[in-house]
């Protein structure tokens, strides 16, 4: 994995916290979102991760796009790694919400990795083929 995108000293019984920017999707093929945390010694429930699709990077959906659950382990280091479908154009926005009211998450990391298509005709999804620029000639009979 690379530099993480962002790091989080605590996250409160019962909080939330949003990402500090955007993922951006150009030619997207694939994103995973990987997310480590340590959960509270009173932690009773998940790490929810929301996920939200804005087509501008200003306009934010409402209504998730995705969502995932990090399982906690009471006063344990919890790392998850999920995969999601994404469109090949926009932006996406993270909500981490703490499922918990008893106790908080602390070390919270996040780390992203977007496979994109190349910009290269041809290999962009669905396109079958390529104008090479030559038509066949066809002769006319008669």
């Amino acid at each position: 994995m690379q530099n993480p995108w962002f790091i989080r000293g605590v996250l409160k019984a019962s909080g939330s916290l949003f990402s500090p920017g955007m993922i951006p999707l150009v030619r997207a093929r694939t994103l995973s979102i990987t997310i480590r945390a340590t959960a509270g010694s009173s932690v009773d429930a998940d790490l929810r991760c929301h996920v939200l699709y804005s087509p501008d990077g200003r306009n934010i959906d409402t209504i998730d796009y995705a969502t995932f659950d990090i399982t906690y382990t009471a006063g344990s280091t919890v790392q998850r790694t999920a995969n999601i479908d994404v469109p090949e154009h926009g932006y996406l926005y993270l909500k981490l919400e703490n499922l918990s009211s008893a106790d908080g998450w602390s070390d919270i990391t996040v780390w992203y990795t977007i496979q994109s298509y190349p910009p290269e005709p041809g290999y962009q999804k669905g396109l079958i083929t390529v104008d090479t620029g030559e038509e066949p000639q066809f002769k006319e009979e008669g």
